[in-house]
């Protein structure tokens, strides 16, 4: 099994064990909300014969699920883009490689400012 298939399943656990202890802290909720009533009786009565004593306090610890962490996409090379703007022009777009270029302000494909990769990329693919 591949390194991401074992850590999509670990997630997938992971996320199975937060429901899990969701329900169980929710179904605990409820059944204090029950017993609350027969609790103050039971104290009101026994408040007379004995000193009240505290019960201690329990913090309910909340579990987020993880963030199931999307694969990053890897960045747009300039020999991709490079790549794909040559087939364009072979195929006879190249006044409309060229505009394109020229769009994200620069002069040639080499001057291009990486950030404007992948939609000159995506400008260039939908050439027809």
């Amino acid at each position: 099994m591949s390194k991401i298939k074992l850590a999509l399943d670990v997630v997938s656990d992971l996320k199975s064990l937060a429901e899990s202890i969701e329900t169980l802290v929710h179904a605990m909720e409820s059944n204090e909300a029950n017993e609350e009533p027969t609790k103050k009786k039971l104290k009101a009565k026994t408040k007379a014969e004995e000193p009240e004593t505290k019960e201690p306090e329990v913090e309910v610890a909340t579990i987020e699920a993880p963030v199931e962490e999307v694969p990053e996409e890897k960045p747009i090379t300039l020999e991709e883009v490079r790549s794909a703007m040559a087939d364009k022009s072979r195929d006879g777009h190249r006044e409309a490689v060229k505009a394109i270029i020229t769009k994200y302000g620069a002069n040639n494909l080499s001057s291009l400012d990486p950030k404007h990769y992948a939609a000159a990329l995506k400008e260039v693919g939908e050439l027809k």
